[in-house]
């Protein structure tokens, strides 16, 4: 699957994937720990994520954790 077909998910969707609450998300776009201009927004102004966003939020969460 190439990156044009790679498929999209909702906010709810990343939450349940990574098994995590709403507002864990929320606060890492809140702190700046994730951009929100380097993800991808719908017309409606909602996110969505592709599945190697998915490694960033990891990420933001780690560091979030670990200090």
């Amino acid at each position: 699957m190439n990156q044009t077909e790679e498929k999209l998910l909702s906010p709810s969707e990343v939450i349940q994937i990574l098994n995590i609450p709403r507002h864990r998300l929320t606060y890492l776009f809140d702190t700046r720990r994730l951009k929100a201009e380097e993800f991808t927004r719908l017309g409606n102004g909602r996110f969505v994520f592709r599945q190697s966003d998915l490694e960033k939020i990891k990420r933001a969460l780690f560091e979030v954790a670990s200090k």
